[in-house]
């Protein structure tokens, strides 16, 4: 097994034990739950559940009785459907009795998958419970939803236009570029490798050319905020002349294991982009940009 929560309450110790914190949507994960009560219980139920909270954020005008008008940011959760898992009926147990559980739980086909943006995102966690009388003790511990590359590429989660393309154009101010990844989808915390093609028409004197990945999450309510959080950057050109014609550059990296996959989710969404930022003095730094996707497992 790989990960375990312990917890006493309402005189019983309850050991939760699954096989991997980090789940990949429709299959089963494996588990156990451990009882061992202090003293002679009658137990109505035990039941196992995965629990997803969404939350997302919005702004929200409040206007005085002077018709002065503030604005404030609220942020709001809401719980998933649930879908409890009955491991145990109604029963008695000894004092010195310990009573395994055996447990597959199941993980939603589509998720949604954990996502850790500010303005939008959703937690799990597996959580069990004892229906006794008085108090009824449970237990929890946080795990991982993953968003799969297998899930994207089967079209299920809506994508921008170019994201699964192995190659994509961009063209800004008089700059033209084609920007290539290898993976498509590209796996968050995995490598990558990836090709800039960039043509200009003239001479440009520029003190860098960078590449960022950018996430950019948003809640699609009204009012809902939004970000962008660049996730990995690298320069492939430092301060010179660039001069007219087509430039190849070559570049490589790997991206932080981190809770921002490509995603649709009931109050939000998160979709990515690479830019290619072109930076002048004294001048607005043209941004070539294409569509990217982004998993958080190649398991399937």
């Amino acid at each position: 097994m790989g990960i375990v929560a312990r917890k006493s309450g309402g005189g019983v110790q309850l050991e939760l034990e699954l096989e991997r914190g980090d789940l990949i949507p429709g299959r089963l994960v494996p588990g156990v739950l451990r009882l061992l009560p202090g003293s002679p219980r009658e137990i109505r139920g035990a039941f196992v559940t995965l629990v997803g909270t969404e939350h997302w954020k919005h702004e929200v005008t409040d206007r005085d009785a002077n018709g002065t008008t503030r604005t404030r940011i609220v942020r709001e959760e809401r719980e998933l459907p649930r879908v409890p898992v009955e491991l145990l009926g109604s029963t008695a147990l000894g004092g010195a009795e310990r009573r395994d559980l055996p447990f597959e739980i199941p993980v939603p086909g589509l998720g949604p998958p954990s996502v850790a943006a500010d303005v939008c995102g959703v937690t799990w966690t597996l959580e069990a419970k004892l229906d006794v009388p008085g108090f009824d003790p449970g237990i929890a511990m946080p795990v991982t939803i993953h968003q799969p590359t297998a899930l994207l590429r089967a079209g299920v989660v809506p994508l921008d236009q170019f994201a699964l393309w192995p190659s994509a154009d961009a063209t800004a101010d008089g700059l033209q570029s084609s920007i290539s990844l290898d993976p498509v989808p590209l796996d968050l915390g995995g490598p990558f490798t990836g090709r800039l093609s960039l043509e200009t028409d003239g001479r440009y004197e520029v003190q860098e050319v960078r590449l960022e990945l950018r996430v950019h999450a948003e809640a699609t309510v009204s009012s809902g905020l939004r970000e962008e959080i660049t996730i990995w950057s690298a320069a492939v050109l430092g301060a010179g002349r660039l001069p007219p014609g087509r430039q190849e550059f070559e570049f490589a990296g790997e991206l932080p294991e981190t809770a921002l996959p490509t995603a649709t989710l009931p109050h939000g969404r998160t979709n990515a982009r690479m830019h290619v930022i072109v930076a002048r003095a004294w001048a607005r730094d043209p941004h070539l940009v294409r569509d990217v996707a982004l998993a958080t497992t190649t398991e399937v």
